[in-house]
């Protein structure tokens, strides 16, 4: 039986950890022997991890020159040892080979957004990855491009997977069971619901800007913000300035995962007006569950939105509120994106990418 190592110290960070957790769950049951190195914290988290796998500890943050300098002695003597993310030990490993994910390249692509020390370790070590790694997977044809034009890696070493949904929890639910969740976070009757962290890429400025040409005639509508903040950004002073607009805007910061299918089932629709994403898992997960997608014409998400979705142009803030005024006008087009969406999201199933990965692991193992 081939061996094959995994670094999981992400399991729980936003859409990379999702990725992990999903992947393996259905890997413990494949046809490799699996050893996971892991951090306290996320085992706490995840305790099935101690009876399903052989666990090798480490307390090396992400992104140091400590998981550098550990990690080459922390990978055993394997066929194989994959890393979910770019930062990839960059010296050598005892494995035979490695295979790393890298799901976007938006720190080579928006390097000038970036500080200058973010922009090299960025540089440096996604640069390095695709020379060590064996072979580099990515959830999207657009990632794969990206990744081609800012590291000039041969085509045929990179294989691209699309993640998935989750569609026995990501579903719609018997309206009975939504209304505590309205009381937990209290949610308006009709509200417009962004998820993912609050990072520049995601375009909140924008979509303030629109909500703000939106809300005076829409005023039993609210925004509902839900994620991380990055860092201060000029979105939240936006939300400074405008007094009348923060009365419009519900910031939840993260919420329980238990509660987010029944976020995404109670919203009137969706937004997601990202300039950059990879892949873009949170309009999949609201279309699973029932919800209407507005999402912007940019780089992954047509790919994955397919005709599921109402698209919108993520630099102009008029367009991104003009796709949102659809979705609060018009009922029986909310109805069509609805169907589609149920039908769109069941073509992604973390069966399907895990099967996938299993593929292409043994093939290289």
């Amino acid at each position: 039986m081939k061996e094959i190592c995994i670094d999981t110290r992400m399991a729980f960070n936003s859409g990379i950890g999702t990725y992990i957790r999903n992947i393996v769950s259905i890997l413990k049951d494949g046809p490799f022997k699996i050893r996971l190195i892991t951090h306290v914290d996320v085992v706490k988290k995840w305790p099935a991890l101690s009876s399903s796998f052989d666990l090798i500890m480490t307390a090396a943050p992400i992104y140091s020159i400590a998981e550098q300098m550990a990690l080459p002695f922390l990978v055993p003597r394997c066929d194989l040892f994959w890393s979910p993310h770019y930062n990839t030990p960059l010296l050598q490993l005892r494995a035979k080979k490695r295979v790393t994910t890298i799901h976007d390249v938006y720190h080579l692509a928006f390097g000038h957004t970036l500080s200058f020390p973010k922009r090299a370790y960025a540089q440096a070590v996604m640069n390095r990855a695709v020379k060590v790694s064996d072979h580099i997977l990515t959830d999207s044809y657009f990632s794969k491009s990206e990744i081609i034009k800012y590291t000039h890696t041969p085509e045929d070493k990179i294989s691209v997977v699309h993640l998935g949904v989750d569609g026995s929890f990501f579903c719609p639910k018997e309206a009975g069971s939504l209304e505590p969740i309205r009381e937990k976070y209290q949610l308006p009757q009709k509200y417009f619901l962004f998820v993912s962290n609050l990072a520049p890429q995601k375009n909140i400025d924008r979509l303030l800007l629109a909500w703000k040409l939106l809300f005076q005639n829409f005023p039993d509508w609210k925004l509902v913000l839900v994620g991380k903040k990055v860092k201060a950004d000029t979105w939240q002073f936006i939300l400074d300035q405008n007094p009348s607009l923060q009365k419009q805007v519900l910031l939840l910061g993260q919420v329980d995962n238990q509660d987010l299918p029944r976020l995404y089932q109670l919203a009137s629709g969706a937004i997601h007006p990202s300039f950059y994403e990879g892949f873009g898992l949170t309009p999949l997960e609201a279309m699973s569950c029932g919800c209407p997608v507005v999402v912007s014409k940019a780089a992954s998400l047509p790919e994955v939105c397919g005709d599921s979705a109402i698209y919108v142009d993520p630099y102009h803030v008029e367009d991104i509120a003009e796709g949102m005024r659809k979705v609060m006008e018009d009922q029986t087009l909310c109805l069509k994106l609805k169907e589609k969406g149920l039908q769109r999201s069941r073509d992604f199933t973390w069966k399907k990418t895990a099967e996938k990965h299993i593929e292409i692991l043994e093939r290289l193992a």
